[in-house]
């Protein structure tokens, strides 16, 4: 969650559109695709202002930029997911080798306790015997 709100924020504050794709928009689709961006980023505006006011760190942010910032975020985020995929395996891995690590004492002291149980119980047979 931390990753995504900061990418969010990052997107927010850069601006990425505007100034990495600025040599984009010389390109032929992207006139055809203008209007349609335009629109679509008018209607999810519309519905960020409804989702901002109940957010009052948000009512003050500008919408249009809020909802480009989002989709630049999930671009940015999509194009590096075989990293982040690769190091969230890898951190898991660590982390489970460390709960294992932690959990070691505990479980050779039950298995202590265990052991004594058990000659307890062949110490009594030999005597009974």
């Amino acid at each position: 969650m931390a990753f995504a709100a900061s990418t969010w924020v990052m997107c927010y504050a850069l601006q990425p559109s505007l100034t990495l794709a600025r040599p984009l928009r010389a390109l032929p689709l992207a006139e055809r695709a203008a209007p349609v961006f335009k629109r679509t980023l008018e209607i999810a505006a519309a519905q960020t202002v409804k989702m901002t006011k109940r957010v009052p760190m948000l009512v003050k942010a500008n919408p249009e930029r809020l909802t480009l910032g989002l989709a630049e975020s999930l671009m940015f985020r999509g194009a590096i997911k075989p990293i982040t995929f690769g190091g969230k395996l890898f951190l898991s891995y660590k982390f489970v080798q460390w709960t294992k690590r932690k959990s070691r004492p505990v479980r050779a002291a039950s298995l202590t306790l265990s052991a004594r149980e058990r000659e307890r119980g062949q110490h009594a047979m030999l005597v009974t015997a």
